[in-house]
């Protein structure tokens, strides 16, 4: 049976978007493996977008970005 503990975090993704993948994937671990091993292969990063704060959204193009979930106050996106 696979679970949270067969995946390991990356060193390049940082423990807070770590969780916050996590809650994104609302824990699916095949989307989370799936990620991850982008992650890993293709050199994508995990960016967290909050519309609501516009200072956080300076150069920030989400159309250039692959959505992966929702997250408290914004989303979570693969660039």
């Amino acid at each position: 049976m696979n679970n949270y503990a067969d995946i390991k975090k990356p060193d390049k993704i940082p423990k807070d978007l770590w969780f916050l993948l996590q809650y994104a994937v609302m824990y699916d671990f095949e989307r989370l493996s799936n990620i991850v091993n982008r992650i890993n292969r293709e050199g994508k990063t995990l960016v967290a977008v909050y519309p609501g704060v516009p200072e956080l959204m300076k150069g920030i193009n989400v159309s250039e970005m692959e959505y992966v979930g929702s997250i408290i106050d914004g989303g979570l996106y693969l660039k």
